[in-house]
């Protein structure tokens, strides 16, 4: 028997407004997960925009080196190929440990909340996360996960920033 409100659902087929409606939900969500929370207007000037994807997989970076120009903002598309969170953080190598010792200090629990969508993003398993990140200094600047042991197994790469 069918509870109150319920519909039958014979041989595997499912009334059409339930698929529409997970369809609907499943879109609402895929973009939940990419948003950043700014303004799509806000890349109206950014005609040159540049986007990268960086895959996040079982302790590595793909790829692990990024090359970019002096001056170029990059929207970075982080998308965790592994069932398991990670991070993905930009900075320099004191960045780097001080965002470490963070890490090391928070409870497992908020772990998610210890990046500021500027220079860092939480990306939960099989999920994707992005944001812009504008480059102002020649040299190269490090990328790391730092979730427990992460970084330590070598969840490590790397962003060359050229002159021209």
């Amino acid at each position: 028997m069918n509870a109150p409100g319920s519909q039958a659902v014979r041989a595997g087929r499912r009334p059409a407004r339930t698929i529409f409606g997970l369809a609907s939900a499943a879109c609402v969500l895929a973009l939940a997960a990419c948003s950043t929370g700014e303004p799509a207007t806000s890349l109206g000037s950014d005609t040159d925009l540049r986007v990268v994807t960086v895959d996040l997989l079982d302790f590595r970076f793909e790829p692990a080196a990024i090359n970019v120009r002096l001056g170029e903002s990059i929207r970075i598309l982080a998308i965790n190929r592994a069932d398991i969170p990670h991070e993905l953080f930009i900075g320099s190598p004191a960045d780097q440990d001080r965002h470490h010792a963070l890490h090391a200090e928070a409870p497992p629990d908020q772990q998610d909340q210890l990046d500021d969508g500027v220079t860092g993003i939480y990306v939960a398993g099989r999920g994707t996360a992005q944001f812009t990140y504008r480059f102002d200094e020649v040299g190269e600047i490090v990328i790391g996960c730092h979730l427990v042991g992460h970084f330590e197994a070598g969840m490590v790469g790397v962003i060359r920033v050229a002159a021209s």
